[in-house]
């Protein structure tokens, strides 16, 4: 069983990990929409009433995300593409701040409205939503015509659902990745005959398929190449444990046995959000096995929906002591934090960083570790995670998709802090990611510089430290100025600035860069860096 939901109260990635999919309503294929009433980031009120007679495209996700951040892309070019084609898409974000999602609305220029809300706002609880991200088309009637999770929708899918969506159709979902899962999960695989070891070892096989489809899942999520559906794989797992379920029942006798029924039977419980009964099925697995990792994570899973932190807690800590690592103390610090134990979280946090084997791991351990600093409303501890996620991020290899994931969830955890706190003005500084801005030279060395401020206010950039030859160049609003810049901070409170460094010549060696930001002729910060060319 996969946990999500406490990381999701953290605004934590656990994008990889529970999935569940539920046998409620939520938003079904063919069926009207759950009416929603939500207020965006500009303070807009907006309904399904809002968008009748026009496709809507409902995107929900999480800046902790990969595959919501890879996506991105498309759906911003979607957006500008469909605008006058009654085509509306809507952001929504149903795990973070006002602010997180303000950060990451600027730094990704997301060109349509956003919202913020939480997991247990009637949206989220209305359209069931338990994965990130999750698109949903409704026709221009308010019927639901496509429910993709989980994974990165591919452009030519989304504008498949798009489409069938206009004409009042549901375009279906077929792909090789697809077909793989559903023979994987097939009922008739599984003969669940012959004597009792017979029927075990078919229902032991049968669990180990459904196992293997979550692994398989975990691994496509960021791969376009290796689109499924979701739900209808949730499904098929569904009736695959229901039939294995039904043949276990009346042989199981041994301990063993009664354990693999109980935690099924967990799982099962859980698949349908059947949370109390879920968590009796885990205790009956762990009363015969307590050394039970899955029944241990299941349990903890249920409990986080319960909102019982401390048996959250409980569990994590049963399975950070028989299995320690930097993943099993990373999800007990969060769920430390969650239950407002702060020493116990900061602790567990600082224990899973010693075991970090890779910058990848550091750098994914700190950005979690200053969200949940942040429950605590420690502004200076999530500050400087956020600043080691940023260094460990930049050691990562540049090929190496985590290495932007990272840079720019570091970068954005600095720019949501200084929105949260009312920073007159502020800067942060971060390797630039993602398409260049206009004026960019191929050969430089490229940035991106933040200022987050009160609106309206002016703020003035000075780049110094170069050696003789070399300029540091400003570039925003489609304008480049060396050295020096002034820019007026924008009514979201952010502006985005692509700072180049542009060698002498074909001169390569390593500099350094400095950049002072004055406002209201008061100096409001200085970030310096080191670039190699």
């Amino acid at each position: 069983m996969r946990r999500i939901a406490l990381a999701l109260a953290l605004g934590c990635s656990l994008v990889g990990t529970a999935r569940v999919a539920s046998a409620a309503p939520g938003a079904v294929v063919g069926q009207p929409a759950p009416a929603f009433s939500l207020k965006t980031l500009d303070g807009k009120s907006v309904s399904l009433a809002t968008y009748r007679g026009q496709t809507i495209v409902l995107n929900v996700w999480g800046s902790w995300c990969p595959p919501c951040r890879l996506e991105q892309p498309d759906l911003n070019r979607t957006a500008r593409t469909l605008a006058r084609e009654h085509v509306v898409i809507l952001g929504i974000d149903t795990t973070e701040t006002a602010e997180t999602v303000r950060a990451f609305v600027a730094a990704k220029n997301i060109p349509y409205a956003e919202v913020a809300t939480t997991t247990a706002s009637p949206f989220a609880r209305d359209y069931d939503i338990r994965n990130y991200p999750t698109t949903i088309v409704i026709d221009p009637s308010g019927i639901v015509r496509a429910v993709h999770a989980d994974n990165v929708l591919p452009p030519a899918q989304l504008h498949a659902y798009i489409e069938a969506a206009r004409q009042g159709r549901t375009a279906p979902l077929a792909s090789a990745e697809q077909r793989r899962l559903d023979a994987l999960l097939a009922p008739a695989r599984y003969p669940f005959t012959g004597d009792p070891a017979a029927i075990v070892a078919s229902v032991r096989e049968a669990a180990t398929a459904i196992a293997k489809a979550d692994n398989e899942l975990d691994d496509a999520m960021i791969d376009p190449a290796r689109d499924h559906d979701l739900l209808r794989t949730r499904t098929e797992q569904r009736i695959l444990r229901d039939v294995a379920l039904a043949a276990l029942t009346p042989i199981a006798t041994v301990p063993a046995d009664r354990a693999l029924l109980a935690r099924l039977q967990g799982d099962q419980r859980a698949d349908r959000g059947e949370w109390a009964n879920a968590n009796e099925a885990y205790g009956n697995a762990l009363a015969i096995d307590p050394k039970d990792t899955r029944a241990l994570s299941g349990r903890a899973y249920v409990a986080s929906k319960l909102d019982d932190y401390a048996t959250v807690v409980a569990a994590d800590e049963a399975i950070a002591e028989l299995a320690p690592s930097t993943g099993s103390f990373e999800a007990l610090g969060r769920a430390q934090a969650r239950a407002g134990k702060r020493a116990e979280s900061y602790a567990s946090f600082d224990k899973a960083a010693t075991l970090a084997t890779s910058d990848s791991s550091l750098a994914h351990l700190s950005l979690y570790a200053a969200r949940s600093a942040l429950l605590f409303g420690d502004r200076a501890r999530a500050k400087a995670l956020f600043t080691r996620a940023g260094i460990a991020a930049q050691r990562i290899p540049e090929n190496d998709l985590q290495r932007t994931l990272f840079l720019e969830q570091a970068q954005e955890g600095a720019i949501a802090l200084g929105l949260m706190h009312g920073a007159q003005a502020q800067i942060s500084l971060a390797p630039w990611t993602g398409p260049d801005l206009p004026g960019s030279l191929a050969s430089t060395a490229k940035y991106r510089l933040v200022v987050v401020g009160t609106p309206q206010a002016s703020v003035t950039m000075l780049a110094d430290g170069l050696p003789n030859g070399w300029i540091a160049s400003f570039c925003s609003d489609k304008i480049c100025s060396p050295f020096q810049s002034t820019i007026r901070v924008p009514a979201d409170g952010v502006k985005i600035v692509e700072l180049q460094i542009v060698p002498r010549g074909a001169e390569r060696r390593i500099v350094s860069v400095r950049v002072r930001a004055t406002s209201g002729g008061k100096a409001v910060g200085t970030v310096a860096t080191t670039v190699a060319i």
